[in-house]
């Protein structure tokens, strides 16, 4: 039950959901089940109310690579799966992210290299200054979202590339999510 509950929410449960979950009448039946398990070795307790550690399991959970997203010019979203990638669940704590696979070398400055899988948290909006992926004129692009005096600015950062000035007369944009953790698999 501590495993699965680890997997699932990334986080191991509280003495009252275990006890609620073997339908204990309190938690000191299922504190005393606890001291058990790690006298037996079995996990290890720490200081608070989930301070819980199944000895030698490792935990995972699949966060799906959706497609490609350009880091240079807006280029078509691939919404095909390119595949899962498996990591810890304290890297992508909101149950909705995904994966982008970055193309182009615009976000250079900021460290988001071509290749890398970006970290997306799906949202309709950010604040200014936080990197996003944005779908322009149905095309997506990863870049910095600054809003000012009624235009939103999607910034490269790299020097080589132009900023995307979005008015409300030129187009149509859309937030797809913000960019909140970055992985490189080819070190």
């Amino acid at each position: 039950m501590i495993r699965q509950r680890i997997e699932a929410q990334g986080y191991p449960p509280s003495l009252r959901e275990i006890a609620a979950h073997f339908q204990m009448v309190g938690t000191r039946g299922a504190e005393k089940h606890l001291i058990a398990l790690e006298k037996k070795g079995y996990i290890r307790k720490g200081r608070g109310a989930r301070a819980l550690e199944v000895v030698g399991q490792k935990y995972s959970r699949p966060l799906p690579i959706l497609g490609k997203v350009a880091a240079g010019q807006p280029m078509l979203a691939e919404e095909n799966r390119l595949g899962n990638l498996m990591v810890d669940p304290s890297i992508a704590r909101c149950d909705d992210a995904f994966l982008l696979k970055v193309k182009g070398e615009s976000m250079i400055d900021a460290g988001i290299l071509d290749g890398d899988l970006v970290l997306v948290k799906p949202q309709p909006d950010a604040e200014s200054g936080e990197i996003v992926v944005a779908m322009v004129e149905g095309e997506a692009t990863v870049k910095r979202l600054i809003k000012k005096r009624g235009q939103v600015v999607l910034q490269p950062e790299n020097p080589a590339f132009f900023p995307i000035v979005m008015t409300g007369r030129n187009g149509t944009l859309q937030i797809i999510g913000k960019v909140v953790g970055l992985i490189r698999l080819n070190v």
